[in-house]
């Protein structure tokens, strides 16, 4: 029966993957992976849980600013996410790549807004980081499909063929280029006298007013941890998104558990912000991703997993996942979909029963580092020796869960791979 809805789901993956778009997409995704690593291993040495000495010895040496820095430079993963998809879809239409990935990055800064501080107008980085990857994505679409559209019909200032190609070629793209932004422009001009403010604003304000009626109970946190994962599998900072709506509801039970603990008394809730934030952070992120490193290093065939389980698996450890998010890429995904989703609730729904019944403590502390492996943070956070078990029982359940939809995707990649070598040895003969 596994095996057959397992096929069932690959095949229709399979058909997805084939649409031209989506392989534009997924393959554009998949070539920031060295932004992403670079991001991940600055992140991860600046975050290393090494004690006041170290977060001491960063700062005075100046290496804390710089990593600090060199992070936030890389999450600026909209506007990368934007200039790679442009660029594959113009180069899908037949159009010249580098003018799609100008124009993508142009019409994503018409929907961005422009804040003035003190007379010094700036873009807010948090709309060209994870918050702004989906509009990233809409306008890369948009934009290039529009200019294809204005190109196949021809609308352009014709030079004579005398003039130099390199002085020809920017005035055949004005018109088409003009005819693309317009809407763009309009978009703004609309999202500007709207309660939203911009189209950014807007596609977050879609995801996040549901939420807001989600309260503490376990089909609240079950709702609210199935919609940051299906964020995250769309390309959104799905955690940040619900922890960004849902904080104020989640945190007056946490800090009411952390009280009754400092005092020695009984906990007043079952779930809080932190038996939420242990299942989307600390089982290795959103999705439980720890399985998946595991299944990559001791099971993967393919050259591209074997690969890719190596360079992931350390930032992995420690909760870092957009490598594979992005990498895997785990983003649009059908057949990883269902286990990226699929194991956070379980997770979660063991997690609460054990606690409800007794056999598991409930976490309380907060810790600060949130890089810490889930295993070791599991001893950490208040809930006992029992919680920290769980922790590793439960890492170990997402290795059995992803296991097969690993071993399809990697089946594929090996036929890929086989296929690619065939056709350059007889190409060589």
């Amino acid at each position: 029966m596994k095996g057959n809805l397992i096929e069932t789901i690959q095949a229709g993956a399979s058909k997805i993957q084939q649409n031209k778009w989506m392989g534009t997409i997924a393959g554009s995704m998949a070539s920031l992976m060295a932004i992403l690593m670079t991001g991940a291993i600055a992140s991860l040495i600046n975050g290393l849980p090494l004690g006041g000495w170290y977060t001491g010895f960063l700062a005075a040496s100046g290496l804390g600013p710089l990593l600090s820095a060199v992070v936030s430079i890389c999450n600026l993963t909209a506007v990368f996410m934007g200039l790679a998809i442009g660029y594959g879809m113009a180069k899908q239409h037949g159009d010249n790549p580098f003018q799609g990935a100008l124009l993508t990055l142009l019409c994503f800064f018409l929907l961005t807004p422009i804040d003035t501080i003190e007379g010094t107008a700036y873009l807010k980085t948090s709309w060209l980081g994870a918050q702004g990857i989906f509009s990233a994505m809409l306008t890369a679409i948009a934009a290039t499909f529009l200019f294809h559209q204005v190109v196949k019909r021809g609308w352009k200032i014709k030079m004579p063929e005398v003039v130099p190609e390199f002085v020809s070629k920017p005035f055949e793209a004005m018109i088409p280029v003009f005819i693309t932004v317009i809407p763009f422009i309009i978009l703004r001009a609309i999202f500007q006298v709207t309660t939203f403010g911009n189209f950014h604003q807007f596609i977050y304000s879609m995801v996040a007013t549901p939420l807001l009626g989600l309260g503490n109970s376990f089909p609240a946190h079950l709702i609210a941890l199935l919609v940051a994962c299906i964020l995250w599998w769309l390309g959104i900072h799905g955690t940040l998104v619900v922890f960004t709506v849902m904080s104020g509801i989640l945190s007056i039970p946490a800090l009411a558990n952390l009280e009754a603990f400092n005092a020695g008394q009984p906990l007043p809730y079952f779930l809080s912000m932190m038996t939420f934030f242990l299942a989307i952070q600390f089982m290795g992120g959103p999705g439980c991703l720890f399985g998946l490193y595991i299944d990559m290093v001791l099971f993967a065939k393919s050259e591209r997993y074997k690969a890719l389980g190596k360079v992931a698996f350390a930032p992995g450890m420690f909760n870092i996942i957009e490598p594979v998010v992005y990498g895997y890429p785990i983003v649009l995904n059908p057949l990883m979909a269902v286990p990226f989703i699929a194991t956070p609730l379980i997770a979660y729904t063991i997690l609460y029963i054990l606690m409800r019944i007794g056999i598991v403590g409930v976490p309380v502390i907060m810790l600060q580092v949130m890089t810490i492996p889930g295993p070791i943070a599991g001893f950490l956070l208040g809930g006992g020796l029992s919680l920290g078990f769980f922790l590793i029982i439960a890492c170990a359940i997402s290795v059995v869960i992803y296991f097969p939809f690993f071993k399809a995707s990697d089946a594929m990649a090996l036929k890929e791979e086989r296929e690619a070598a065939a056709q350059e040895a007889a190409a060589v003969s």
